[in-house]
């Protein structure tokens, strides 16, 4: 009487493996995209936050000028740096990507003439609408 043995090879679990490490390898750059752009959208959402902030203090002043809070950051705070250059007529709003944010190469740009803008952190003239 004969024995079947049942069960895998090692060629079977070699295939096996390659095939998970290909799956792996062509879905850990789509997650990672993912992931800097819902960072990217919580940065555009407090950035539109102060800038209502803004206009509320230009309706009561009629300048940006002199604008002195500190500008207030929600869900990006841990992967993005806030700054502001404020001129009397105008005003432009920046969200540099820290560290933490691994992989993110682009600013989140809220200019109130031109409105949010992604501009890459290498070429910041290369600014397109958000």
């Amino acid at each position: 009487m004969q024995r079947h043995n049942q069960g895998f090879t090692l060629i079977d679990m070699m295939i096996t493996i390659i095939i998970i490490a290909i799956l792996a390898v062509i879905a850990y750059p789509s997650y990672n995209n993912y992931v800097i752009k819902a960072r990217e959208q919580n940065a555009r959402a407090d950035l539109v936050r102060n800038a209502n902030k803004l206009e509320r203090y230009y309706a009561k002043n009629n300048t940006f000028s002199g604008y002195g809070d500190t500008l207030e950051q929600g869900k990006s705070a841990t992967f993005f740096t806030f700054a502001g250059d404020y001129q009397p007529n105008s005003y432009r709003l920046v969200a540099t990507p820290t560290a933490a944010n691994s992989g993110a190469t682009r600013e989140v740009v809220y200019d109130s003439l031109e409105g949010i803008l992604l501009c890459e952190n290498t070429q910041p003239q290369e600014c397109n609408p958000y």
